[in-house]
């Protein structure tokens, strides 16, 4: 196939759309969006089209999706075929590709008929594409929300799990985020005035809040709604950790703000370092002694990967090849890669 195409990952708090133009490693222009769609579902052939007219025309489409998710679906089948029939009324007649957990790319009709095939299916495109450069790696992949622990021996996705119950039993999905995670899902209790103090049960602050006080992102880097609703500035956030202990920001001191935000990183790069353990334990001899991190939270996912003794560096996503950071970017690129036509309903695993 001869592009230019648009890779799309369809999310439940984020639309990512990456158009490339070859599959030769061209630069690539991606576009995210954040869009809750558990609050104005309706709205998301809109978004798609909105989305896709930034970008251009286009020969095809290759997506990916975990809008399935979603808790205004009541199943995961429900949620592919409501993703389905968004992509059918913002593209009528478009030539669309959905890719699956086992690396092939289906018709919207084959799509339709196993929908659990093409569920959650983003994190196998990004690294089947990143097991053609690091044929041998873990490949650690940090969101706003999840993070992806991929192994990679020879050239091949070598993963225990394919669905996402599976994938979090085995340690290759780790849910937490460097952005949306609640910090109550993260920690339990926080340093405070040389003891430990509970947190409250309560959305008052999530992941991002904790690295933007302490300068691992900045508030641009900061995409998600925040908890309360204000703005993203330090102090913004500052207030929103303090809150996490029943406090405000005229109660506690900057240090004790910053006391929380360190435990609650310490703990995510834990977190990280545990599922990469357990990968690492079941490969036995076969595991890479390399993690390549990417992603919005690339800088937890360094963190972890030398915490559980592996040597690690970041793949550079500035343009070309390496846009494959993104699934988006990567569903591109493997479309363009193989020879799709619209008589065919299903393509081999590439």
């Amino acid at each position: 196939m001869t592009g230019p195409v648009i890779g799309w990952d369809i999310g439940g708090a984020n639309i990512k759309a990456a158009l490339v133009e070859q599959a030769g490693g061209a630069e690539t222009v991606v576009v995210e969006r954040p869009f809750a769609l558990w609050r104005e579902p309706t709205r998301l052939p809109d978004v798609l089209i909105e989305t896709a007219d930034r970008l251009g025309p286009v020969r095809a489409m290759g997506v990916t999706m975990t809008a399935e998710l979603a808790d205004c679906f009541a199943t995961k089948r429900e949620g592919v075929g409501f993703v389905l029939d968004a992509l059918c009324r913002a593209f009528p007649g478009a030539d669309v590709w959905i890719y699956g957990v086992d690396g092939r790319f289906r018709s919207m009709a084959a799509a339709r008929t196993q929908p659990h095939c093409v569920a959650a299916a983003n994190w196998m495109a990004s690294a089947t594409l990143a097991a053609r450069t690091f044929p041998d790696a873990l490949f650690v992949d940090v969101g706003s929300i999840m993070i992806d622990v991929i192994p990679l021996v020879r050239g091949r996705v070598v993963v225990r799990g394919r669905t996402d119950p599976a994938r979090l039993r085995s340690g290759e999905l780790v849910y937490s985020g460097a952005l949306r995670t609640p910090v109550c899902a993260i920690v339990r209790s926080v340093p405070l005035g040389g003891r430990r103090c509970r947190v409250a049960a309560e959305h008052f602050a999530i992941a991002a809040d904790a690295h933007v006080w302490l300068g691992h992102i900045d508030e641009r880097a900061y995409t998600c709604d925040t908890p309360d609703g204000r703005g993203r500035s330090r102090p913004e956030a500052g207030a929103r950790l303090a809150r996490m202990v029943c406090a405000d920001s005229e109660t506690l001191a900057s240090s004790d703000i910053t006391a929380i935000a360190a435990a609650v990183a310490r703990a995510q790069i834990q977190q990280i370092a545990g599922g990469i353990r357990q990968v690492m334990r079941r490969l036995g001899v076969r595991c890479p002694r390399e993690a390549i991190v990417v992603g919005h939270g690339a800088f937890l996912a360094m963190a972890a990967a030398r915490h559980a003794g592996l040597d690690a560096r970041e793949a550079t996503m500035a343009n070309g090849a390496w846009a494959f950071a993104t699934p988006a970017s990567a569903v591109a690129f493997l479309l363009l890669s193989c020879g799709l036509d619209a008589s065919s309903d299903h393509h081999p695993a590439l």
